[in-house]
């Protein structure tokens, strides 16, 4: 399937359903470290009120004109020029196969360029490779490790990408 058919657009009351569905993956909720509500009205005020605050920016990422996760910017501090990104292609169908990097092309291009911001950083969990080299293919690169000695706690890899270096690798492409 080609990536030229992933757009990132607005929530729309059709897409509760997937989310609904997507909130009762286990697998999920254990990769992204948070879970999704799992009720309709819980989940009908937090899809739609994510938009409202002017520090965040979310999307539903859409292949085909079918919702395949989400992704967003968010704790975006206008004064300093730094946003958090936070992504989930949450249908399982498509995981490993770019899709996720070209949604974050797509963000990453209106952070930078439409928004003009001079970071974007975000968190992963150091067991989740997959997201690991799929954040280093757009170019973020390892800033700091959150460890604890609780053996619950799970190792957090703190990742950015800057203006800067996204500008170059994005001449070095060619874009």
């Amino acid at each position: 399937m080609s990536h030229d058919l992933i757009r990132l657009r607005q929530p729309i009351k059709d897409d509760l359903v997937h989310f609904l569905s997507w909130s009762k993956d286990e697998e999920l909720r254990h990769l992204m470290g948070w879970e999704y509500p799992n009720c309709e009205d819980e989940m009908t005020a937090w899809l739609f009120n994510k938009n409202q605050n002017r520090d965040r920016r979310f999307y539903i990422i859409e292949l085909a004109g079918k919702p395949i996760g989400d992704i967003e910017l968010c704790n975006i501090s206008w004064r300093s020029g730094q946003a958090e990104i936070k992504i989930c292609i949450a249908n399982k169908e498509y995981w490993g196969q770019g899709l996720g990097k070209r949604a974050l092309e797509i963000i990453l291009k209106e952070a930078f360029e439409t928004f003009e911001l001079s970071e974007v950083y975000l968190r992963v969990y150091a067991f989740n490779q997959r997201a690991v080299h799929c954040y280093e293919k757009v170019g973020f690169n390892l800033r700091g490790i959150l460890k604890r000695r609780d053996p619950n706690w799970q190792e957090i890899w703190l990742m950015s990408l800057n203006k800067n270096h996204y500008k170059r690798s994005r001449s070095l492409m060619g874009a």
